[in-house]
């Protein structure tokens, strides 16, 4: 026990090893891990450990009485090896170890085997033993890759000068009006979930000029389809003092392009351990979304020309066309109907039916939507107005408008999507921690 003790590192500081295990060939460690599998060949086993650095392969001299999920502390020393098992963090070494101890084991084993290489259980399975099937390393990597993605757009946007905000989840109105939206008894008063911090979002601009928020959102879309999550990740941002919104579209080209460098660099391990390839991208296509009502219904047959949005088939079809002829995964559709908008959405001048706004579609699914709102007082009471919309309901929102705020526009992301859409998996719930849908509340 003294030896393990003295082995512990103060608070917070990272084990050596973790920092660059490569660089440790001849050296003696000693390290704190899971164990991941067990492989006995009589004469010596191969424990691999799960780390904080991911997981390494060791050798153990005899037959291992250890078992798998034991949690161990380890000695022994690195040495050079060639290996090709995907799943370890680094192909060129291995621990001899010289002795362990053991500092917690299962219960009960696994109720599936975390070892094979992929895990192949029926999604109920999945989400109900989350806490378990998340330990897969295939599991794994979608958060990493997630986290990456999330890191990647603060760093871009704190690079473009936006400040992070707080905002609050529980409001007095939604931002996005409509039935879907959670409602709450909030002591003797009607209180809802956020659908969207864009109001907040609009305050940030008349403050900072440019703010974002990466923080959740809540639906109550009865929806239960791959494509839907009732609670869901979503990265805001707000930029002020802009002449268009297509000015807001090349700020989100922008920041996508570094974040999927960021995510290149960051994720190495993981893009390789999921078979991704990432394209780069210097500049997004876009067409109206008349000119894609017009190309599906030429190209593809589908005649949905007097609908005021895009159904899923649409967004798929357009995407195949855009690639085909672009060679682009990512394409923006602009001036949808001011009907299928928010009432904060700035109409177009030249069509007021059209509002100037985009959503961005990659791989054939909407991840973002944005565009240009109204600035000006008077236009957003009249708006309000022409939808039969109280103003009075909204003062605190409009309040800001009363004593100015700069032209500005933004957009909102969907992480989960775009973590889907990049990985290539059937369902959005997948990328998701712990999914909430219309029947899962746990765990």
């Amino acid at each position: 026990m003294e030896a393990f003790m003295k082995s512990i590192l103060p608070a917070g500081e990272l084990n050596q090893f973790f920092i660059n295990p490569e660089s440790m060939v001849d050296a003696d460690v000693d390290f704190t891990g899971t164990i991941y599998k067990i492989k006995n060949l009589g004469q010596f086993s191969f424990v691999h450990l799960s780390t904080l650095a991911g997981i390494f392969q060791s050798v153990i001299t005899g037959e291992c009485s250890l078992k798998e999920g034991s949690s161990i502390h380890v000695w022994g020393k690195v040495v050079t090896a060639k290996l090709k098992d995907k799943v370890l963090a680094s192909k060129t070494i291995e621990i001899q170890i010289s002795k362990w101890k053991t500092l917690s084991t299962h219960y009960e084993s696994s109720p599936f085997d975390l070892t094979k290489p992929e895990l192949n259980i029926h999604n109920d399975v999945l989400f109900d033993q989350r806490m378990i099937s998340l330990r897969h390393p295939r599991e794994k990597a979608i958060f990493k890759i997630q986290e990456a993605l999330g890191e990647g757009f603060r760093r871009a946007l704190r690079k473009r000068g936006c400040t992070e905000l707080r905002t609050p989840k529980i409001v007095k109105e939604g931002a996005e009006g409509g039935a879907n939206i959670f409602e709450l008894n909030y002591f003797g008063q009607p209180a809802y979930l956020t659908q969207s911090p864009q109001f907040y979002k609009e305050f940030g601009v008349g403050i900072f000029e440019r703010v974002f928020e990466i923080a959740p959102v809540f639906r109550a879309e009865k929806h239960n389809t791959s494509r839907h999550l009732n609670e869901y990740i979503s990265v805001d941002a707000e930029i002020g003092n802009i002449s268009s919104f297509e000015e807001v579209m090349a700020f989100e080209t922008g920041v996508l392009k570094e974040v999927f460098e960021f995510l290149k660099l960051e994720c190495s391990f993981e893009l390789e351990l999921l078979g991704i390839s990432l394209k780069e991208f210097e500049s997004i296509p876009s067409l109206t979304f008349k000119e894609v009502k017009v190309i599906v219904s030429r190209e593809f047959g589908i005649h949905e020309e007097n609908e005021p949005d895009l159904s899923p088939q649409e967004e798929l079809k357009i995407s195949e066309w855009a690639l085909s002829q672009w060679g682009s995964d990512f394409l923006f559709v602009t001036h949808y109907p001011s009907e299928k908008r928010p009432f904060y959405a700035m109409d177009s001048e030249v069509n007021p039916e059209e509002s100037l706004s985009f959503d961005l579609l990659y791989r054939g699914v909407e991840i973002t939507t944005g565009g240009q709102r109204i600035h000006e007082y008077e236009a957003i009471v009249n708006k309000l107005k022409r939808r039969g919309m109280n103003p009075e309901h909204f003062e605190f929102f409009i309040k800001a408008h009363r004593y100015g705020l700069p032209p500005h526009g933004g957009f909102g992301l969907g992480l989960e999507r775009l973590t889907q859409k990049i990985i290539g998996l059937e369902s959005v719930k997948r990328c998701s921690l712990f999914p909430r849908d219309i029947s899962r509340l746990s765990p």
